[in-house]
């Protein structure tokens, strides 16, 4: 087992550690005799269509980032983007804020001969239509859903404002960046000088010259792309029926337990809350905060047993799948690695 591999094991075994720990806490006094009842008694058709539209949900990511892609690769095919799109779940789903999915991908990207600019404004592009599609959706919700919030406590008002400050920011960074190709300049030299303290000086001119190079690559591409409105409608519809995708999933979850008195968008509402509240938790997979929110939201409306079933079938499908397909998805990159490695011999 090599250092990545057991940094990301470890990961794992941090969020399943909380995770333990949580339900154990908070639902110690829980009669687990009837949790094993409800579990006995869930619907399976209801459970399949949950997974279903988590499928769905990584289906329609990997469509925007072929559209996209194939400006820079017309070889692109939606298979090969859909590996991609897992990959990046994974290592969203093993670093903190999700933050290790788009350079894993820009990573494979740049494995298909795509120049590290052209594949920044790809992914980036892509992660700001995505942003933008959460700060519009959770508007949405937090406008009509805002008086079902009316029991949960200050502090977590208070933190989905803050995730929801958070979100706006990212979205204004991420465009101020990709239009300023000055302000990209600048970050990236911020960021390169620590690094170059470790290179001999004879490189460090070499070094900045690519970096400005790749930073006016990035910079055309990423203007390029913004000024394709068509495409960037396309792109924002199946974004949007992607995150609807997901937002229902805890739906379909308490079906398959028999909770039929509460409705759609009242659920689909508490998980975008829920989202927003988790995705500020600087975890892997948001752990803590993810169990915390969906039980503070949820357990207005379900019994302690249901809930505490309802968090292990929503946690087990729209996280530890991703976990779980995600690294399944990276193994014919390496089988394919050590082929070509093996051919060059």
């Amino acid at each position: 087992m090599n250092k990545n591999t057991s940094r990301h094991v470890i990961s794992i075994l941090l969020v399943v550690a909380i995770s333990v720990g949580f339900i154990f806490f908070q639902f110690r006094n829980v009669k687990w005799n009837v949790v094993l009842d409800v579990l006995k008694n869930v619907n399976l058709g209801y459970i399949g269509i949950a997974c279903l539209a988590m499928f769905l949900y990584w289906w329609l990511e990997s469509v925007v980032l072929q559209r996209f892609g194939k400006l820079a690769d017309p070889t692109l095919k939606l298979r090969t983007s859909f590996r991609i799109t897992m990959i990046g779940q994974f290592f969203n789903s093993v670093t903190p804020f999700a933050s290790g999915g788009q350079p894993a991908q820009l990573y494979l990207l740049t494995r298909r001969k795509i120049d590290i600019g052209l594949g920044s404004s790809v992914l980036l592009i892509k992660f700001i239509i995505y942003q933008a599609v959460i700060v519009g959706t959770f508007v949405f919700f937090l406008i009509f859903g805002f008086p079902l919030l009316g029991h949960t406590t200050f502090e977590i008002k208070y933190l989905i404002l803050i995730g929801f400050v958070i979100n706006l920011a990212v979205i204004v960074g991420l465009i101020t960046v990709a239009k300023s190709e000055r302000v990209a300049s600048a970050i990236v030299h911020i960021l390169l000088k620590p690094a170059l303290l470790f290179v001999k000086k004879e490189r460090r001119a070499g070094i900045r010259e690519n970096a400005d190079s790749k930073i006016t690559s990035f910079h055309e591409e990423s203007v390029r792309f913004s000024g394709n409105r068509r495409l960037i409608w396309e792109c924002t519809l199946y974004t949007v029926v992607q995150l609807l995708f997901y937002l229902s999933i805890p739906y379909f979850v308490l079906l398959s337990m028999g909770v039929t008195d509460v409705g759609l968008m009242t659920v689909m509402t508490y998980h975008a809350f829920v989202m927003k509240l988790s995705s500020s938790i600087p975890t892997p997979g948001g752990s803590g905060g993810a169990e915390y929110s969906f039980t503070s939201f949820f357990g207005m409306v379900l019994s302690p047993e249901k809930l505490v079933m309802g968090l292990i079938l929503w946690r087990l499908i729209t996280y530890y799948s991703c976990t779980i397909f995600g690294a399944i998805a990276m193994i014919p990159f390496g089988r394919r690695k050590n082929r070509q490695l093996g051919g060059n011999r």
